[in-house]
């Protein structure tokens, strides 16, 4: 399993924030973020394809990938997701852990490592370095560059301490193509992995219309949401859409889900991802802390600002740190002011929520981070300012309960669902509250 040596685990500024979330388990947390959750997820869209035509496709390629006797990994489902099929992580044997020495070198930055050790390969863009001499089809050991130092097209062996080693790879383009001074800048896939050391099957992403790979906590969230057909549905922070497209195949495609983002160019993708697929969807570029009209029409328009009580369910996936990102193999944020700048508005758009959602109806609030600060913490503001909300518990479970606050009672602290160590399944840090609007 891997357990890099990173500057992530002495940033004295995360560890003091995970301090919060639990001093007794601080070390073991740390660790837990820098490893690579080990199950991979699909979410088959069960209105183009069923889950058994699938994974039969899913065998199929597997079998391309591990001819001639190789053990290709297990594919299974989960009972209470139909919807979902997890690749299971290769066997030990399989994972090569020692670079060897013999073969050339290609560095990538931080995040492009982080994919690989999810099973991704290497884009044209996500190669900072590649020997001379390096031919297409050879294979070379890929190191991501924990410093940051390396120059981006350097020709010579990047010698750094704090370059890891995460895999094998298999040269699909060569440096000139890499390297050039053409405006157009290169694209597809420049070094296919053969392996990595985290035992993670390296695919790529094999996500079509009829399958999405994506996180399995992400798949559980829209699960709790329950969304019903026929019931009009809020997603406050959509892009790049993949709950939304959820919500909507839950549904079966009938009733009206609304999908609001302030990025013009994610709503834009968003869009071109969708097509013609989903004729429940209405997505708008929009700031979802101002989504409640101030005028208190009753009427219910198509485009936002909204009514209060104009949605039946609400999903506020937000804004967040993301720390609950793993591997993480760097730790970016530089200021305290940063990590505290998310609870004020994680604060500010479920005001906006418990507005616009009508008295009976369900709210799901999510983040993909793993601090007191912006998990559990709002759940407890949340219950005080809205003597109208009551939590209901966040179930299909594959989590753990919450953390306990002094403010929040054990019972209330079960309802939650925390993605963290020691659960069951190994997935990325995730947090999920369900509420009800009396």
């Amino acid at each position: 399993m891997f357990y890099p040596k990173t500057p992530f685990l002495s940033n004295s500024l995360l560890e003091a924030e995970i301090l919060k979330v639990n001093s007794a388990a601080v070390s073991q947390l740390l660790e837990w973020l820098c490893r690579t959750p080990r199950v991979t997820t699909y979410r088959v869209n069960r209105l183009r394809t069923n889950v058994e035509t699938h994974k039969a496709q899913l065998e199929e390629h597997l079998a391309r990938r591990y001819p001639c006797g190789q053990q290709a990994p297990r594919i299974y489902g989960l009972a209470d997701l139909p919807e979902v099929l997890c690749i299971a992580p290769l066997e030990a044997e399989l994972a090569l852990s020692v670079p060897d020495p013999t073969l050339k070198e290609v560095i990538v930055d931080t995040s492009c490592g982080a994919a690989l050790l999810r099973g991704a390969h290497i884009y044209a863009p996500g190669v900072l370095a590649m020997e001379s001499n390096t031919q297409l089809q050879e294979c070379v050991n890929v190191y991501a560059d924990l410093a940051g130092k390396c120059k981006r097209g350097m020709t010579t062996r990047y010698e750094n301490s704090e370059k890891v080693y995460v895999g094998v790879g298999k040269v699909l383009m060569q440096r000139y193509q890499l390297y050039n001074d053409k405006d157009e800048a290169p694209t597809g896939i420049a070094v296919e992995m053969q392996s990595n050391v985290s035992g993670v099957p390296s695919l790529g992403d094999l996500s079509s219309a009829d399958a999405l790979l994506q996180n399995l906590p992400s798949i559980v969230c829209v699960r709790v949401l329950d969304p019903q057909p026929g019931e009009r549905i809020l997603d406050m922070c959509a892009a790049p859409g993949n709950k939304t497209t959820h919500i909507a195949e839950l549904m079966g495609d009938q009733g009206c889900v609304v999908a609001l983002d302030n990025s013009a160019s994610r709503v834009r993708g968003m869009l071109g991802k969708l097509g013609n697929n989903y004729r429940s969807i209405q997505a708008h570029v929009f700031d979802s802390t101002k989504a409640v009209a101030a005028s208190s029409d009753s009427s219910c328009p198509s485009a936002p600002p909204f009514p209060c009580a104009s949605f039946d369910r609400i999903l506020l996936d937000a804004p967040c740190s993301g720390l609950g990102n793993r591997p993480q193999l760097l730790c970016n944020i530089k200021q305290a002011k940063i990590l505290k700048s998310y609870p004020n508005i994680q604060r500010r758009l479920l005001a906006q929520a418990v507005q616009l959602l009508r008295p009976g109806g369900i709210l799901v609030y999510s983040t993909c981070t793993v601090t007191e600060a912006e998990c559990e913490s709002i759940v407890a503001w949340a219950l005080r300012k809205y003597p109208e909300l009551r939590l209901l518990d966040a179930t299909p479970r594959y989590g753990g309960p919450g953390l306990p606050l002094p403010d929040l009672e054990t019972a209330q602290s079960k309802l939650l669902q925390r993605f963290g160590p020691g659960n069951d399944l190994d997935t990325v840090g995730f947090f999920i509250a369900k509420f009800q609007k009396d």
